[in-house]
């Protein structure tokens, strides 16, 4: 009987190596499932049908070539889009150039987003600079958050916009609520309804702008984000990413090189890619969280794009301490713990260069995404080697 109950309490090699093989092929599908699961969460949202006029898109750039008689839904790097689509439009790319007519809603995420065509539906758009022109239109409702907006073009069912910096210079017919940290509205801009604001600073009306409501200031201020220090919690977060980087390397060592590889042969794929799951995540989230019956899989697709974000890091923070091996050692490393060295290494140079002024948080968010890129990358490649 003691023979028996010590197997039982043990795990046979078999199981713990079926464990490990399972949580690899997790590991492997794990930025392609955020992708899938933004895009499918997208187009279900819209409640689109099975209608075959629709397209799905996705690479590095999307830039459709004819005409799309139903609704388009496209994640890339980047998606320049110049001909017209009959229906929605779905769109999750690094820098988004709309010029053409989208004869439905309009929903974008994006670093860079330009709007220079027409929306006959409604238009929510996500991104860290907006950009609407002054050819551009939207007839329904209209719904922007970003850091900073430029608001042209003509508004014909008011305007709700959120972002550090606003600067209005569009004709607007009906309503316009304005959250940020400094708001504009220019001379150009034409107004035939009330503005509401809130802001940690008066708004500038300039002479020669138009607003034939009530200008309205509401109580509250703009939110700015500012992370506490805590020294003493410091050494606590760099052992943690370090010991998550281990165990990355551990449990993934030929996804995590194939990553490696993808950073080095494809980085700017890899930019675009990862800047448009970058901002993809937040909005469907929000969006499945809305639609009530979607908040399990929101909190699913949480889960998903944590895990990603701290992966995508770790990527960088791997080929930063593989590249200071082969400057020190003039090879590429082939040890577990020398991997583990350097990744320690990589991850205080980053720590310092977070410190520098100005550049240190973009260059942080640019390591970021460059690894989330190319993990996904892999993982596609992965994905088109087994198909």
């Amino acid at each position: 009987m003691a023979p028996h109950h010590a197997k039982r309490h043990n795990p046979e090699p078999t199981t713990t190596l079926r464990m490990i093989v399972t949580a690899q092929r997790l590991l492997h599908s794990l930025a392609i499932a955020l992708l899938a699961a933004s895009l499918s969460a997208a187009a279900w949202a819209q409640r689109g049908d099975e209608d075959t006029s629709n397209v799905y898109m996705t690479g590095p750039e999307v830039r459709p070539t004819a005409p799309i008689d139903g609704d388009l839904v496209a994640a890339a790097g980047r998606i320049s889009l110049e001909h017209p689509v009959e229906g929605d439009a779905v769109l999750v790319a690094g820098s988004i150039d709309l010029r053409a007519v989208v004869g439905d809603d309009l929903r974008a995420a994006g670093g860079i987003v330009s709007l220079s065509g027409r929306v006959l539906g409604e238009a929510l758009i996500v991104g860290g600079s907006i950009a609407i022109g002054p050819e551009a239109a939207v007839a329904g409702r209209t719904w922007l958050a970003g850091s900073d907006v430029a608001l042209g073009g003509r508004f014909h069912n008011g305007v709700t916009a959120y972002a550090r910096n606003i600067l209005v210079l569009a004709e607007i017919t009906g309503n316009v609520r304005l959250v940020g940290e400094t708001i504009e509205i220019l001379p150009a801009a034409r107004i035939s309804g009330t503005v509401t604001y809130v802001s940690n600073t008066e708004i500038k009306v300039h002479p020669g702008a138009r607003v034939s409501g009530k200008i309205v200031r509401e109580p509250g201020t703009f939110p700015v984000l500012r992370l506490p220090g805590w020294p003493p919690f410091r050494p606590l977060l760099m052992f943690g990413l370090l010991a998550a980087g281990a165990l990355l390397l551990a449990l993934f060592p030929r996804f995590t090189a194939s990553a490696l590889r993808a950073v080095g042969a494809s980085p700017l794929s890899s930019l675009g890619l990862g800047t448009a799951i970058l901002f993809s995540g937040p909005p469907v989230i929000v969006l499945l969280v809305i639609t009530i019956i979607g908040i399990p899989i929101a909190l699913v697709l949480a889960g998903i794009y944590a895990a990603a974000l701290l992966a995508g890091f770790l990527v960088t923070a791997f080929f930063v301490g593989e590249r200071l091996l082969q400057i020190a050692r003039r090879q590429a490393a082939t040890g577990y713990w020398v991997r583990v060295a350097a990744l320690a290494v990589a991850l205080l140079l980053l720590w310092f260069v977070r410190h520098l002024p100005y550049a240190g948080g973009f260059l942080i968010l640019l390591a970021l995404v460059i690894g989330l890129g190319a993990m996904v990358l892999q993982a596609f490649s992965n994905y088109a080697g087994r198909a």
